[in-house]
């Protein structure tokens, strides 16, 4: 089964570099961590959309992805969140 902790996971693998994820209860949320970077965390909203947001972006959520059936969308959208995070860190870092 595919949770925002094991999408959190699979996003820390891509990013690498000291990328580490921890789940929430129940796996209902994931939240991705490194050195000298913003907290980041993955949940799914009430429009069944899984949300990236960080800690100290005052603006609320970073994107928002549809829901996906299939092992290689799920792979894409980790894909996606990850350049996702890529971008918000570096937007941050020149800030």
């Amino acid at each position: 089964m595919t949770t925002p902790a094991s999408v959190a996971a699979r996003v820390a693998e891509i990013l690498g570099g000291g990328w580490k994820a921890d789940s929430g209860p129940w796996e209902t949320y994931g939240r991705l961590d490194a050195p000298d970077a913003d907290t980041y965390t993955l949940h799914v909203d009430d429009h069944d959309e899984l949300c990236l947001s960080a800690n100290l972006n005052p603006a609320g959520e970073i994107a928002s992805f549809r829901k996906v059936h299939t092992p290689e969308g799920t792979e894409a959208i980790a894909e996606a969140i990850a350049e996702a995070i890529r971008q918000h860190h570096t937007a941050a870092n020149q800030e």
